[in-house]
Formats: C-alpha cells, structure tokens, sequence
C-alpha cells in the first residue's frame, strides 16, 4: 500500500510541475508580447529620429541665427521668415558638403 501511495505521490509532483512549466511557458509568452510591443515602439521612434535628423542639423543653426538676431533687432514675424528663407540655401550647402558624405552607406 505505501508504493501505491509513494507512485500517486509522484504522479501528484510531476503533474504539478508539468502545470508549473505550462504557466511559466504562458508568462513568457506574454512578456514577450510585450517586449516585442515596446520594441515596435522603440524602432518607430528611432525611424522617426532618422527621418528629422538631416532637417534638425540644417534647421537648428539656422533657428540659431534667427534667433540670435531676433533678439537684438525687434521686427514683424515676416521679417524673421525671410531671413531664415536667406540663410537656408547657405546652411544646407554646409550640412551637404561637410556632413552628408558621413552618412552615406558605404
């Protein structure tokens, strides 16, 4: 009777962890769901941040300047667009020939 007992015993302890590893398989699942989520998330923004990046290196400088020069001469809002409009073509020469090669695939 005590190895009828000791089996079902055993029997009890592997079904138990064969649940335990049924459970354990569903959770990782899951965070890998998530994982894979917030990844998505990540590789959208860094996608996002290479698309603006090339405007970002002309447009800062160039926000720069304007507002350098905003701050010591006050004048209309349209005063301010066309000598941004002026400075644009000089500042994407620059970012052209000094930064762009750089970035190419090789």
């Amino acid at each position: 009777m005590h190895g009828t007992q000791g089996m079902t015993a055993l029997q009890l302890r592997k079904k138990t962890l064969l649940l335990e590893s049924d459970l354990n398989r569903f959770t990782l699942h899951a965070e890998l769901e998530r994982l894979r989520e917030v990844a998505g998330w990540v590789n959208r923004i860094q996608d996002a941040r290479q698309q603006i990046a090339p405007w970002a290196l002309v447009l800062t400088p160039l926000a720069g300047v304007a507002l350098a020069s905003g701050l010591r001469r006050s004048r209309s809002g349209t005063g301010f667009l066309a000598r941004a409009l002026e400075i644009a073509p000089l500042l994407i020469q620059i970012w052209r020939t000094f930064i762009a090669p750089s970035n190419e695939p090789k």
